[in-house]
C-alpha cells in the first residue's frame, strides 16, 4: 500500500510503511479485497485487528466476511483474545453493530502520554529505605503479581505480560525496606521516541510516591539510552496512575477506546446468551 491508497476510513491511523510492517509480521493474517483489507496480526502475546476501507458502505460489506475469514486463525493456543483499538473515531454508532455482531465487546478506554523533553526529568531521589535496581530472574513472580493487583480488571493476559517481559530492554524495580514494592519495563528507543511498556506499584504501597520513582527511573534510564522523549499508555480509569504521569509533565498525545474478542467460542456463546437474556429482563421484568 502506498501513500495514495484508498483506504480513508481506519480503526486507527497508520503510515503506508507501518501497514506493510504489519502484513509482514510473522504469523499475521492479511485479507484484501477491492474496497478494503483487514489484518490480524501477532502483537505482544495477543492477536491484534486492524482493518482499512473506502467508506463506511463498503465496510459494512466486507468486514463481516473478512473477519469470518480470519477468525478460522484465532485459537486459544495463539492468543487470550483479539484485540482492537478505535482511535479519532468521531461516531462509533457506525461501527458497533458490526462490532458485536463479531463479539467484540468495549473493554476499557486508552491513553498514550508523551514528555516532550525527559533529558529535564533527572536522577529521581530516593528516600532513605527505598532504592532501584534492575531486575533479575527471580523477581519475576513478584513483578507479574504486582502488576495483576495494581491493574486489577485492567490487567492485560498473563501472554501480555510474558512478552513485554520478554520485550523489555529494561526492568527495574522498587525496593522498600528490601522487598519489592514496584517496578516498570522499557521498550527500544527509536527515532528519539523510548517507551515505557508499563509501570506499576503493588496496591499496599500507594500514596507514598513510589508511581512518580518508578516512572522517574523509567524516563530516565531511557534518556539515557538517547531518547528524547518518553511515551507510556496509561488507563484513564485508573486515576493515580494518570495523575503521577501527569506531575511528571506527560501530557496527552492520543486516545482510544479498546474492544475485545474472547478465543473461546463456548465463552462467546455463554456471553451471547447473558446479552440476550439480560435484554429480555430489562424489557420485561422479573415475572419470566
Amino acid at each position: 500500500m502506498d501513500t495514495s491508497s484508498p483506504w480513508t476510513l481506519r480503526n486507527a491511523p497508520v503510515r503506508p510503511r507501518e501497514w506493510r510492517a504489519l502484513i509482514e509480521v510473522p504469523g499475521a493474517t492479511h485479507i484484501e479485497a477491492e474496497g478494503g483489507e483487514l489484518v490480524l496480526a501477532p502483537d505482544l502475546g495477543q492477536l491484534r485487528l486492524h482493518w482499512a476501507y473506502s467508506e463506511i458502505e463498503e465496510m459494512r460489506r466486507l468486514f463481516p466476511q473478512q473477519f469470518e475469514e480470519v477468525r478460522s486463525k484465532v485459537g486459544a493456543d495463539r492468543a487470550d483474545y483479539v484485540v482492537m483499538d478505535l482511535v479519532n473515531v468521531v461516531n462509533r454508532d457506525w461501527f458497533d453493530p458490526m462490532l458485536r455482531d463479531a463479539d467484540f465487546d468495549v473493554f476499557a478506554e486508552w491513553m498514550d502520554m508523551v514528555h516532550p523533553a525527559i533529558g529535564t526529568i533527572g536522577v529521581p531521589e530516593f528516600p532513605a529505605g527505598v532504592t532501584m535496581r534492575r531486575a533479575a530472574a527471580g523477581d519475576t513472580d513478584r513483578i507479574r503479581a504486582i502488576w495483576q493487583d495494581a491493574y486489577g480488571d485492567y490487567a492485560e493476559g498473563t501472554r501480555s505480560f510474558d512478552a513485554m517481559l520478554a520485550a523489555a530492554t529494561w526492568t527495574g524495580v522498587l525496593e522498600v525496606g528490601g522487598e519489592i514494592a514496584g517496578f516498570a519495563m522499557n521498550g527500544d528507543v527509536e527515532r528519539g521516541d523510548g517507551t515505557i511498556l508499563t509501570a506499576a506499584v503493588a496496591p499496599e504501597h500507594w500514596g507514598n510516591g513510589y508511581g512518580k520513582l518508578v516512572v522517574g527511573a523509567a524516563a530516565y534510564q531511557l534518556a539515557s539510552k538517547d531518547a528524547t522523549r518518553a511515551i507510556i499508555r496509561v488507563r484513564p480509569d485508573i486515576k493515580q496512575a494518570l495523575r503521577t504521569c501527569s506531575e511528571l509533565g506527560f501530557r496527552h498525545l492520543r486516545s482510544g477506546i479498546e474492544f475485545r474478542r474472547l478465543v473461546d467460542e463456548a465463552a462467546i456463546f455463554a456471553a451471547r446468551e447473558a446479552r440476550r437474556v439480560g435484554g429480555v429482563k430489562a424489557r420485561f421484568g422479573e415475572w419470566r
